[in-house]
């Protein structure tokens, strides 16, 4: 479960260019659910999203993963969280683009020190869960926009982990390619992945099981 409570956060504390990108939101994300946070550029949906995938800090209130404040952790606690519990998935890809997809999709084992068979049968597993075992020798700067984000969605699963957090994920495909992807998130979640998509796009939202929507650092009624 993600459970967030009154969390402020601003950027550029104390100086002429501060910024309140969250204002006292709350919301929680149970295991298992399909969850499409929604709203306009600059609402504060990726400052959310950084903050339940331990990427960034907040000023105040709490944000729990499974139990766990990640307030005040130590970093090697907070990627202990990242690489143990959190898939992110990004909209640019945020591949190495002179990797092949075996080994982008590998570099989360490697933070984690597995090596061996084991990494090989985890990578391999990811890459056939998402579509994609016949591409694991090839560059990814010779993939499609949609081969490229199901690399990283394989990226994102290969750890096993508990949430997939996906910022506007079918943002830079074709309305076909999107509805693929989405289709696969949608085949993650039945398999036991809860998955939490930032989007504006309302099909992308309608494909989800519930929706929350963000207006000015705000959670909208």
């Amino acid at each position: 479960m993600i459970k967030v409570e009154n969390v402020v956060k601003i950027y550029n504390k104390g100086k002429k260019n501060e910024f309140q990108a969250l204002n006292g939101v709350s919301m929680t994300v149970n295991d298992g659910e399909m969850v499409a946070i929604v709203g306009r550029s600059g609402a504060g949906k990726s400052t959310l999203l950084h903050i339940i995938g331990a990427i960034d800090g907040y000023d105040s209130g709490s944000c729990s993963i499974d139990g766990v404040e990640l307030k005040g952790l130590s970093e090697s606690r907070l990627a202990k969280i990242r690489n143990e519990k959190v898939g992110v998935v990004m909209q640019d890809f945020a591949l190495i683009e002179d990797y092949t997809v075996a080994e982008n999709v590998g570099l989360v084992l490697k933070f984690a020190h597995i090596s061996g068979n084991e990494y090989r049968e985890k990578v391999e597993s990811a890459l056939e869960r998402t579509g994609i075992k016949e591409l694991g020798n090839k560059e990814v700067s010779r993939l499609s926009g949609g081969q490229k984000q199901r690399c990283a969605i394989a990226r994102a699963i290969v750890n096993d982990p508990s949430f997939i957090l996906a910022d506007e994920p079918t943002g830079a495909l074709d309305s076909a390619t999107g509805r693929e992807i989405m289709e696969l998130f949608k085949t993650l979640n039945s398999c036991g992945h809860t998955v939490v998509i930032i989007t504006h796009d309302s099909d992308v939202a309608n494909m989800c099981g519930r929706k929350i929507v963000m207006a000015d650092g705000r959670i909208g009624t």
